[in-house]
C-alpha cells in the first residue's frame, strides 16, 4: 500500500505554514523593536521588558515547532504500519558499507551531486537529523549540527570513531585528515571525545560527502539517515536524503 497524494499534500501544507509562522514571528520581532520609543526612558524600559517577554515565548514556540517539523519529517513514505520499518539499533549495525572497511582509504574530492536540496545550501541551515528511526535536533549551524551527529555516532559505536582517529589517512578530503587524536593535525578541530577531534573547516557540500561516507562506515544504510533543513529567510523545511 502506497502513501496517498492527499497525505503528502497535507504534510507539506503544515510544513509550509509552520515556516510562514516562523517568518512572521521574525518580522514582528523587528517591527516591535523599531516601534519602541528609544528617546523616552519610560517607554524604552517598557518596550524592552515587552520585547524580552516576546523573545522568551517566541523561543519556546519555535522549539515546539522544530520538534513538530522533525516529527513530520519521520512520516514513513508508505504510511504508519505499512511496509517494513527502518532498521534500528543492533539491526542497523548488521548493514555495513564497504567504504572505509579494511585498508580502503577514501579521499573526498568530488562535489556533492546536484539536487533541489543541495542547491543553494548557503541559504539553508540544518536543525536536526533522523537516524535509524530516531529524530535528533541540533543548533541551526553546520558545525554544531555536525558536532551533534558525531556525538550520537560516538555514543552508538565509539570504537569506530576511535579507529578513524587512530588511522587518519582512511578518511581524507584533499589529502587532509577528517579525524585525528591531536587538534594540531586539523585546520579547525572539533572535540568529539577524549583525544578525538574532527575537522570542521569545509563547505557544506564537502561536509555532506564526509557524512555520507561516515553513515555507511558506522553501519547504517543511507536510507535510514535524513538531514532536517530550513531556509534562513522563509523558514521552509526540507528533508535531505544522502541515499541518491
Amino acid at each position: 500500500m502506497t502513501q496517498s497524494t492527499g497525505i503528502d499534500e497535507r504534510l507539506q501544507k503544515v510544513r509550509d505554514q509552520l515556516g510562514e509562522v516562523r517568518g512572521d514571528l521574525d518580522r514582528l520581532s523587528s517591527a516591535i523593536w523599531q516601534d519602541i520609543d528609544h528617546e523616552n526612558p519610560t517607554r524604552l524600559e517598557e518596550g524592552v521588558r515587552f520585547k524580552q517577554s516576546y523573545n522568551e515565548r517566541r523561543s519556546a514556540l519555535e522549539g515546539t515547532m522544530d520538534q513538530m517539523l522533525a516529527l513530520l519529517a519521520e512520516y514513513p513514505s508508505s504510511g504508519p504500519g505499512n511496509g517494513a520499518a527502518e532498521p534500528k539499533g543492533e539491526e542497523a549495525e548488521t548493514v555495513v558499507s564497504e567504504a572505509l572497511e579494511g585498508d580502503m582509504a577514501v579521499d573526498i574530492d568530488e562535489p556533492m551531486a546536484a539536487s533541489p536540496f543541495t542547491a543553494g545550501l548557503d541559504q539553508k541551515v540544518p536543525f536536526g537529523f533522523v537516524l535509524g528511526g530516531q529524530t535528533h535536533t541540533s543548533a541551526s549551524a553546520w558545525p554544531l549540527f555536525y558536532e551533534a551527529l558525531l556525538q550520537e555516532l560516538y555514543g552508538r559505536a565509539p570504537e569506530k570513531l576511535l579507529h578513524l582517529a587512530d588511522a587518519p589517512g582512511e578518511l581524507e578530503q584533499g589529502g587532509r585528515p577528517m579525524f585525528a587524536r591531536v587538534p594540531d593535525s586539523l585546520d579547525d578541530p572539533l572535540p568529539i571525545a577524549d583525544a578525538i577531534f574532527a575537522e570542521v573547516d569545509m563547505a557544506p557540500e564537502t561536509l555532506l560527502q564526509v557524512i555520507k561516507h561516515l553513515i555507511g562506515y558506522m553501519g547504517f544504510p543511507l536510507e535510514s539517515f535524513k538531514i532536517l533543513l530550513k531556509e534562513k529567510n522563509r523558514g521552509t523545511v526540507e528533508t535531505l536524503s544522502l541515499a541518491a
